[in-house]
């Protein structure tokens, strides 16, 4: 009986949040705004023009954002270890992102991750040697996939992954049937300040949450039957412990499914926030950032910017 209640109350959620998709001047859904990295060259460091051989032995960390986002979401860390330390940040979009909405609609969870081994290869056929992945939410799901189906086999492996606010498993429990109620729940509305609507998407159609749902159980269950990390990879997990889309029970399935070449489990560090992707504070409401906030972000770009440095 209390199954069936939990049911009948996610669907009726679904049912509420089903809206008509609106756009308006200034979003990033509609055709006059698109990811500045799309026509800028500069935001990955594979096609950034300036750069010279001796800048292939500095570190490289390949910054990449979450569902629905842009590259606006790793901004701050790029700005900051950019200024602050010899560590190059490439700011990846993935597939599908900061583009038109119904090119969002159109893309699977695959296209999404495809620009991140697309540079991470770019990098390593140039010559840098050392070459670090920094994934939020979405993209920290899809980098899991990546490790497990092998992806990196055939490559020199990343020195460092940094795992901020990592999805495995949904807060909001009512996603898992988007695919099953498509014809019911055409698009949810996300709200957030009007700055956040110029980097992410506002809507969310059934199609692109469908597919989001897809790739979090298939790294559900490659976490369950265990991803062994390439011999030179160390990975850090920062999970905020209230966080509103990322269930904190996705730390521990990560925690329990990955392991070091040598066995050993890797590090996670929850936090006392209650953010998602709490290393991202630009465009918030200023109500929602404590200074608690600012010093953890602060605290983990040193922490990242250290350890590819070592």
């Amino acid at each position: 009986m209390r199954a069936s209640a939990v049911m009948l109350a996610a669907l009726l959620l679904l049912w509420g949040c089903d809206s008509p998709i609106t756009v308006e001047d200034g979003w990033l859904d509609g055709p006059e705004v698109n990811d500045p990295s799309l026509t800028d060259p500069s935001y990955r460091v594979s096609t950034r023009p300036g750069l010279t051989l001796a800048d292939r032995t500095r570190p490289v960390v390949i910054a990449v954002h979450g569902f629905t986002a842009s590259t606006f979401e790793w901004q701050e860390f790029r700005d900051h270890a950019e200024t602050t330390s010899p560590v190059l940040v490439s700011l990846v979009l993935l597939g599908g992102h900061g583009r038109s909405l119904d090119e969002f609609r159109a893309s699977s969870w695959s296209d999404w991750g495809q620009p991140i081994m697309l540079e991470y290869r770019a990098l390593v056929a140039q010559g840098y040697t050392n070459v670090s992945l920094a994934a939020s939410s979405t993209a920290g799901a899809l980098t899991l996939e990546q490790l497990a189906s092998g992806r990196f086999d055939d490559v020199p492996a990343p020195r460092h992954i940094f795992l901020v606010d990592p999805i495995v498993v949904a807060t909001d429990k009512s996603l898992s049937l988007i695919p099953l109620l498509k014809y019911l729940v055409s698009n949810v509305v996300s709200k957030g300040t009007a700055e956040e609507a110029r980097h992410w998407y506002t809507n969310r159609p059934a199609e692109a949450l469908a597919q989001l749902n897809t790739l979090i159980g298939r790294v559900r269950s490659q976490l369950a039957r265990g991803i062994v990390l390439p011999k030179e990879t160390r990975v850090k997990v920062y999970k905020t412990a209230n966080d509103p889309t990322a269930d904190p029970v996705s730390a521990l399935l990560i925690y329990k499914g990955l392991r070091t070449a040598d066995g050993r489990r890797v590090e996670v560090q929850m936090l006392p926030s209650r953010l998602h992707v709490f290393t991202r504070l630009l465009a918030r409401n200023p109500a929602a950032v404590s200074e608690a906030d600012r010093r953890r972000q602060m605290d983990t770009f040193q922490e990242m910017i250290q350890k590819v440095s070592e």
